[in-house]
């Protein structure tokens, strides 16, 4: 991850060390262990890969899962869409967690000299030091979710770009009917090929019933030949095994 984002976790260690030095449950050698530490564990706050790695979004998209370039895409879509509506939700709460903080250093002001007020006055540098830690972590994340977004982002642009040129409409690219037949057509019938190793007997109907479904759709739709020429060797076994 980027520079900022080491800094944001190193601003975050440093903080609740800090913080939390005067604290009586952590022996002095450990105190002593963490301190020492301290820049190791910004990086593994930093660098703790959050969510999936690129390799990692490649392989949800697979051929296994998503034969098609129109399944992959959608597939795709739907994969950025919840990491960029969760980065949404996360900037709302990280606004929100900087108002409470100012809230508890308005409380803080307003606090006496009592011996009561000075126990109230700690409790509450206590609580402000650990939602700064908060959002030093809210920092961090957002990071890996705005790299989530933009990597699928990638993946999608290379998907539009083959589809495009493949002469796909853009009503067909954005429209999910329209593509899923034909994927589900080579995704069934690759999964049938788990019938000789399932000891499930639901299980083997299912994969049955759903290669027989989709396959007699593209059949009705006059479509067989020509996604047949497209199947591999274990595709052409399950469509024998289906009597095509």
């Amino acid at each position: 991850m980027s520079d900022i984002t080491l800094k944001e976790a190193n601003t975050a260690v440093s903080n609740i060390l800090d913080t939390i030095r005067p604290v009586s449950i952590i022996k002095p050698e450990d105190q002593k262990f963490l301190v020492a530490n301290k820049e190791h564990f910004a990086q593994v706050m930093a660098k703790t890969h959050i969510w999936r790695t690129d390799t990692q979004k490649l392989s949800i998209v697979s051929d296994n899962y998503h034969p098609t370039l129109h399944s992959k895409f959608h597939q795709a879509i739907l994969e950025q869409k919840v990491q960029l509506e969760q980065s949404f939700y996360l900037a709302k709460d990280f606004e929100l967690k900087k108002l409470e903080i100012e809230e508890l250093m308005l409380d803080m002001e307003e606090l006496g000299d009592s011996p009561r007020d000075e126990i109230k006055r700690k409790k509450l540098q206590i609580e402000i030091q650990f939602k700064k830690y908060e959002l030093d972590q809210m920092v961090i994340a957002m990071n890996y979710r705005m790299a989530e977004v933009k990597g699928w982002q990638n993946i999608q642009d290379d998907l539009l770009q083959k589809m495009r040129d493949s002469g796909m409409s853009e009503d067909t690219i954005w429209s999910k009917d329209a593509g899923e037949v034909e994927s589900m057509f080579f995704a069934s019938l690759t999964n049938l090929q788990g019938l000789a190793k399932t000891t499930d007997g639901a299980e083997a109907n299912n994969l049955v019933a759903l290669a027989k479904f989709y396959v007699q759709r593209v059949n009705e739709s006059g479509r067989l030949p020509e996604l047949k020429a497209k199947c591999n060797s274990a595709q052409l076994d399950s469509l024998r095994f289906l009597g095509y």
